[in-house]
């Protein structure tokens, strides 16, 4: 049986209008030489479920969860398969420069907060539609987690980067182009997902694939998290 996933869950389009919510499209400014696109829009917060106990106890602090994530725990597969399509990474990552994979006053509180390291990998599809980025932030406690958290602004892309793959690997754009960000806050971890198209192109408001698209990978990823509250 999943544990619950005591957490603060984010979902939000980068590049246009926020996803579902119904509002008349917004005229897209000029992009700026890095992925700070300013767009207004609104963030989506999902209902969060309530944490278990163990969730609480064991996730909170690195005092009660000491393991050091690696990179073979959090993506250990090179091929996955999430939504009914198959993915391959192109390129995974990591750093204890927290503050260097993220954009402005968020990337700030990484550091502030003592981001030890942020985990990445960029995933593309068969079929070279979609390029992925997904990833973990780890910090000392839960506190220190949500404090960061709440210094990201979706609506002007202050979030977590995406992470380019080499030239024709269909992920060269994923940390320059538009998508959609979805994420949460599991105990001293943010899980993170950027969804991108392959080609670099802004999703229109007639493309909404790109949000169901993020949250899976989101919470494909959480399984990572998952594992070590129920081993």
């Amino acid at each position: 049986m999943a544990v619950a996933i005591a957490a603060i869950g984010t979902a939000a389009y980068f590049g246009y209008q926020a996803y579902n919510a119904g509002n008349t499209p917004v005229a897209l400014p000029q992009p700026l030489p890095s992925v700070d696109v300013e767009v207004p829009e609104e963030s989506i917060e999902p209902p969060t479920p309530e944490p278990t106990p163990a969730a609480t106890t064991v996730l909170d602090s690195e005092q009660s969860d000491p393991k050091k994530l690696t990179l073979k725990e959090a993506f250990p597969r090179k091929r996955v398969s999430i939504g009914g399509r198959t993915y391959t990474w192109t390129k995974v990552n990591i750093t204890a420069r927290c503050d260097k994979v993220a954009v402005g006053t968020f990337a700030t509180a990484l550091k502030r907060q003592k981001c030890s390291r942020v985990l990445r990998a960029t995933y593309v599809d068969a079929k070279r539609q979609y390029a992925v980025t997904t990833g973990i932030a780890v910090f000392p406690t839960k506190e220190a987690a949500v404090a960061a958290d709440k210094k990201k602004n979706l609506a002007k892309t202050v979030w977590f980067r995406g992470l380019a793959g080499a030239t024709g690997s269909g992920a060269d754009k994923a940390d320059i182009s538009g998508g959609y960000a979805a994420g949460l806050v599991w105990g001293r971890y943010i899980v993170f997902s950027f969804a991108t198209y392959a080609d670099g192109h802004t999703p229109t408001t007639q493309e909404k694939d790109l949000g169901p698209v993020s949250g899976a990978f989101r919470d494909y990823t959480a399984r990572v998290i998952e594992k070590r509250v129920t081993g």
